[in-house]
């Protein structure tokens, strides 16, 4: 009896620090990778389109694009070389349901200066979306802010770089669609300090769950509709070709799996916490997904334009317009004269204060160039410049109506013509009775 005792005793002990181990280690994860070479590792943009329906998944981060940036022309300006960088950006779901937030976050590079020998650091710094710098996994600027997206709702990711106008560094943001609202938001946006960069080589994905403590619990995603946009012809292009795997890490607990969907649209995975499966080997899938060829999205649409004396300028886009990039604002007066200027690729700007215009009498025209390219433009006259068009411009006439062989009449001619030809014969008439007098 007491050797069966010690003997379940020792079972109990040796079982303990396994059990504390793997929950400890968390449950699988997942991680992507996207096929860049249908833009030779050279991209301006990325797009993806992500779903969850694991609601009460705690402590986990989507993240739908891990990438690195091309250093060749910095490196090339500054004469030496920066090792480091690398960034990704997703969602979130902290330590509540409804704790939800997004991320985007940039590693700082590493340089050595040729001046003193020095170790010196580029941290991207965000000029859209609250900055806070890490040391963990790397060092770096990241934007971790509240962002209300919802699960069973598809959403789509948008990651953009571009050369800024005023500074001619590459700056980099991400926004998200929401299908279901039919709305875009801005989230986040970076100065990188590199030169004519871009997102060089394939984009990733990965699942997490970021707290051992809350690794029992449902996680899953649905990724559909990726696209490229080329940096060297500036098109977007489908990269339909996918590789999704499991960590297969055997200190990690739950069961894993992953497949796609009936349609070949999007691929799928999810880890259940709680399951007595314990998946302790690599799953993998390599589909060709069926997306259209080129990605599809709305137009921009300016809403409101409002312009004051003092040179104040407001505008605001419409509720489902694509999001603005950039802006050019002139302000004329009557004649065509440009009293004002300005331009900008400053996607949140939506106020202007300009010099006072010294005059009432002004047109304004704002053109806003979305994230796509696409342009929309809105015209703003000031009660002056009204009332002198008024004035300026003769009544309008009614045209003429045609007839129903669709010409204009000529009744006002055939009319003319009788009344010369009655003159005439009246003429005539006259003529002869004088004859017959003489006679």
């Amino acid at each position: 009896m007491i050797k069966r005792i010690l003997c379940v005793l020792l079972c109990l002990i040796t079982a303990l620090p396994l059990s504390f181990s793997a929950f400890a280690d968390g449950s699988h994860g997942f991680f992507m990778d996207c096929d860049a070479s249908v833009v030779n590792q050279q991209a301006d943009g990325f797009m993806i389109d992500f779903y969850s329906d694991s609601a009460e998944a705690l402590c986990t981060y989507w993240s739908n694009a891990n990438w690195s940036m091309d250093t060749s022309v910095t490196e090339k300006i500054m004469g030496t070389t920066l090792t480091g960088g690398g960034a990704y950006a997703g969602l979130q779901i902290k330590d509540a349901p409804d704790d939800r937030t997004g991320i985007m976050s940039l590693w700082r590079y590493e340089y050595k200066s040729r001046g003193t020998g020095k170790i010196e650091h580029i941290y991207a710094k965000a000029l859209f979306g609250k900055t806070t710098t890490y040391d963990n996994e790397g060092s770096g600027t990241s934007c971790v802010m509240p962002f209300d997206w919802k699960s069973n709702t598809w959403y789509r990711q948008l990651l953009l770089c571009w050369t800024d106008s005023e500074t001619g560094n590459t700056f980099i943001g991400t926004w998200f669609y929401d299908y279901d609202a039919d709305k875009w938001t801005l989230f986040a946006y970076y100065n990188t300090f590199l030169q004519r960069s871009f997102i060089k080589g394939g984009i990733g994905q990965f699942l997490e769950n970021f707290s051992e403590s809350k690794g029992a619990l449902y996680r899953s995603f649905r990724y559909r509709n990726i696209y490229f946009l080329s940096h060297q012809n500036g098109n977007w292009v489908s990269s339909p070709k996918v590789n999704l795997r499991s960590d297969g890490n055997p200190k990690a607990f739950g069961e894993a799996k992953l497949g796609v969907s009936d349609d070949g649209t999007y691929v799928w995975a999810s880890v259940d916490g709680k399951s007595s499966v314990d998946t302790d080997h690599t799953l993998s899938v390599k589909p060709t997904l069926v997306q259209p060829d080129s990605p599809a999205y709305g137009k921009p649409e300016i809403a409101e334009l409002s312009v004051r004396d003092n040179g104040s300028v407001r505008w605001k886009m419409a509720e489902n317009s694509t999001p603005q990039l950039s802006y050019k604002l002139t302000v004329t007066d009557e004649n065509g004269k440009l009293l004002r200027s300005r331009s900008a690729t400053r996607p949140e700007t939506v106020f202007l204060s300009l010099d006072k215009l010294n005059t009432d009498v002004y047109k304004c025209t704002l053109t806003v160039t979305d994230v796509f390219g696409q342009t929309a433009e809105k015209t703003f006259l000031s009660e002056g410049y009204k009332a002198l068009s008024e004035k300026v411009d003769p009544p309008a006439t009614e045209p003429a109506a045609k007839n129903e062989n669709g010409k204009f009449p000529v009744l006002p001619v055939a009319i003319g013509g009788a009344v010369a030809v009655l003159a005439i014969a009246a003429s005539v008439a006259m003529v002869v009775v004088k004859r017959k007098k003489k006679r």
